[in-house]
């Protein structure tokens, strides 16, 4: 039903599984990452029971709250913003840990930190402002996921460090061109690329990975990773 991806790691494999839009599952060494899961407790019905949920922030195709009481298991960890913090449920908020941009924690000896995710050009500023939001960049025993979330470049991307694989997002106005990728890619220089959130509508056709594909200097060494986020769940 999903494509899966499997990258080895020092600890064993990290499989992606991208899901829809903005949503993807992570799973490495008996944990299992759901990230902005929204959609339904459907989507999400061949995976174990979520570890730790990440929460990018407020908006309606990250934050679901009906979806997110649905797939939390007994053990399950929350990491959000305080925009998202402030909007959960007490049930969920006492078992949620808050990051600001720049914060860092640690899960089951995942390393995380939380990046901060804005628009940059004066007329989509509206749309993601700075420190309302998080991307997060994951150290899974040294293998290093950057999950940018809703963002256009920015000089934020330049200080992460070695990162192997990365999510961008493509879609106007609300994030970035298949040139503004190019760019973020550039500031990130990771081993494998995922454009995602590329459609808004869902049904409709947007910027497709394809035309990220074609905006790629012939020299990068980035793979560019096209999945169908949008196919039948």
């Amino acid at each position: 039903m999903y494509d899966r991806d499997s990258y080895e790691t020092a600890r064993g494999p990290l499989i992606i599984t991208p899901i829809h839009h903005a949503t993807l599952v992570l799973e490495w060494n008996g944990e299992t990452i759901l990230c902005d899961p929204v959609g339904g407790a459907q989507r999400f019905a061949p995976f174990a029971a979520p570890t730790l949920i990440m929460l990018t922030h407020h908006h309606g195709d990250h934050l679901d709250l009906e979806t997110l009481e649905a797939v939390l298991g007994d053990e399950t960890v929350v990491i959000a913003p305080q925009t998202v913090f402030d909007q959960l449920p007490p049930a969920i908020a006492a078992r949620t840990r808050t990051l600001a941009n720049g914060d860092e924690t640690e899960h089951n000896g995942i390393q995380i930190r939380a990046v901060a995710m804005y628009n940059t050009t004066p007329e989509r500023q509206k749309y993601h402002e700075k420190g309302v939001g998080n991307g997060y960049l994951f150290d899974f025993a040294g293998t290093r996921v950057y999950l940018a979330s809703d963002t256009e470049p920015t000089p934020e991307m330049e200080a992460l460090g070695a990162v192997d694989i990365a999510f961008f997002p493509m879609n106007l106005p609300f994030t970035m061109t298949p040139d503004q990728v190019v760019e973020a890619i550039g500031k990130v220089q990771p081993r494998y690329a995922y454009p995602f959130h590329y459609r808004f509508p869902y049904d409709a056709i947007g910027t497709e990975p394809e035309a990220l594909v074609a905006a790629m200097p012939e020299d990068s060494q980035t793979r560019i990773v096209a999945r169908d986020w949008y196919g039948p769940v």
